[in-house]
């Protein structure tokens, strides 16, 4: 009877070993895509609120100084109201023509305000306001300018 060389292999209590520590790897990661897809979509939501906001801004600002009134915002379709909500701010919820998001169709609940103060005889302070509901959570982001009267 020839003995040969005992030959090297995992026993089954490695492999079983191995099967178990991939098994709670899987288990581990399976336990976080929730969470970072409940980040992901919460970041993605103030992303686009912060995006409105800068483009209500810059679009205010575009208009200049002369226009920064209420009326003459609501005439270049920048408002949906030339009267104050019951924060005293402006709407412009449902401002879109194509060129701009309203606040109402791309976040849930969403809401959008411009508030106008003179801070002196040649300068004003423009304030946007952008407001949703993120899981029963008002969420929103603020931005603000100043116009002067060169």
């Amino acid at each position: 009877m020839v003995v040969g060389k005992r030959q090297a292999a995992f026993s089954l209590i490695e492999n079983l070993f191995g099967i178990f520590l991939v098994g709670m790897a899987a288990a581990i990661m399976a336990a976080t895509l929730p969470l970072a897809h409940s980040s992901r979509a919460r970041a993605d939501l103030l992303n686009k609120a912060t995006g409105i906001a800068e483009k209500q801004l810059e679009l205010i600002k575009n208009a200049g100084y002369q226009n920064a009134t209420p009326s003459k915002l609501y005439d270049l379709g920048l408002l949906d109201t030339p009267a104050p909500a019951g924060n005293g701010m402006y709407p412009f919820t449902n401002v879109d023509n194509g060129a701009y998001d309203a606040p109402s169709q791309v976040l849930p609940n969403g809401k959008g305000f411009v508030g106008i103060t003179s801070v002196s005889a040649d300068l004003t302070e423009v304030t946007v306001l952008v407001t949703w509901n993120d899981r029963g959570k008002i969420r929103s982001v603020t931005a603000s300018t100043f116009l002067a009267n060169l």
